[in-house]
């Protein structure tokens, strides 16, 4: 059986019509002043792609080039490109293929990502994660945030009652706390990714007590404590990570920060865990873990009292409640601990 194809010896571009034949286990190659003679397995024949001609690559840089494709597969039966060629030209087996490729992603993003954010933020050195808050001050102390209209004894006051905390084991205290005022974002107080805690005039000024301010304080520990922040920003800023991971550039992920932050939206599990944690702080220093309830409390009435244009103006970005979703669930769950 003999088949047409056309020839380029690697040296020029010009191309020789040729036949192709089989002598045991050898290809013959003749055409006009041209005959190679080539054991099988000296060549490289790529599996067949799409309705392209088929190829023969020989070592010396030369090729074959074949048209016929049924012609081909009768010369040099391949069961192996049979069924690649039947795989690629089958609807089921594309949409397994898709489904499959779906499937990975989707666990790379809900699984992979997280384990991956979490193992690098083990990983971040204390000089980085100060750099990040500092980020973090540096842009928004610019617009967001004013400086803090709470006379000082009463801030060392919080100070010294924070740092006199005995937390659960594995830590928790804040690298250091920062007081804001922000009316327009209204009650709040967030860890950063960093460590830090930036706790608003306007949280101090809702609470009844102190107790109610380290209730919450200690819920923001219990970020700390796991760095959900950091992971958070971490999973937010994949190409960061990779870069601050791989590469050691960490200028992107230090740009990013604040963007990050302003639109972190914790998980449940995230909550359930600082919750937890705050609790077990709570009981540890005499406080009933009923503070954080009814500080959510006030902070649910607040937040429903807004007129709408002020929700407007306020993007509740950094409102509490927003980025602490499941107000209510959380209330019942503290109230029975």
């Amino acid at each position: 059986m003999r088949v047409a194809a056309v020839y380029y010896d690697g040296q020029q571009a010009r191309p020789h019509p040729v036949t192709l034949c089989m002598e045991g286990d050898k290809l013959l190659l003749q055409g006009r002043d041209i005959a190679r003679r080539e054991a099988l397995a000296d060549l490289s024949i790529p599996p067949p792609l799409g309705n392209t001609p088929r190829l023969i690559l020989f070592a010396d840089g030369g090729r074959c080039e074949i048209a016929d494709r049924q012609a081909f597969a009768k010369l040099l039966p391949d069961s192996a490109s049979n069924l690649v060629t039947g795989l690629e030209n089958s609807w089921p087996w594309a949409l397994a293929a898709l489904l499959l490729t779906v499937a990975l992603v989707v666990g790379v993003y809900l699984a992979g990502l997280p384990y991956a954010a979490r193992v690098a933020a083990d990983h971040v050195p204390p000089q980085l994660s100060a750099q990040i808050d500092e980020q973090f001050f540096a842009s928004l102390d610019q617009t967001l945030l004013k400086p803090s209209a709470l006379p000082e004894a009463r801030r060392m006051a919080i100070q010294h009652r924070v740092q006199s905390l005995s937390l659960p084991v594995g830590g928790g205290k804040p690298a250091r706390i920062e007081f804001r005022s922000a009316p327009q974002l209204g009650a709040n107080a967030f860890a950063l990714p960093g460590g830090s805690v930036v706790l608003l005039d306007e949280l101090v000024n809702l609470a009844a007590n102190d107790e109610e301010i380290i209730a919450v304080l200690a819920h923001e520990m219990g970020h700390v404590a796991e760095k959900h922040g950091l992971r958070q920003m971490l999973q937010a800023s994949v190409v960061g990570l990779a870069m601050t991971w791989y590469i050691g550039d960490v200028s992107s992920l230090l740009a990013a920060a604040p963007t990050v932050l302003l639109e972190t939206r914790y998980s449940r599990d995230f909550e359930r865990r600082a919750d937890a944690f705050a609790v077990d702080a709570l009981r540890a220093n005499a406080i009933s873990p009923s503070r954080l309830a009814d500080m959510l409390q006030k902070l649910e009435t607040a937040q429903q009292a807004k007129k709408p244009d002020d929700a407007a103006k306020s993007g509740s970005a950094l409102d509490y409640l927003s980025s602490h979703p499941n107000t209510e669930e959380r209330i019942n769950r503290l109230r029975s601990q």
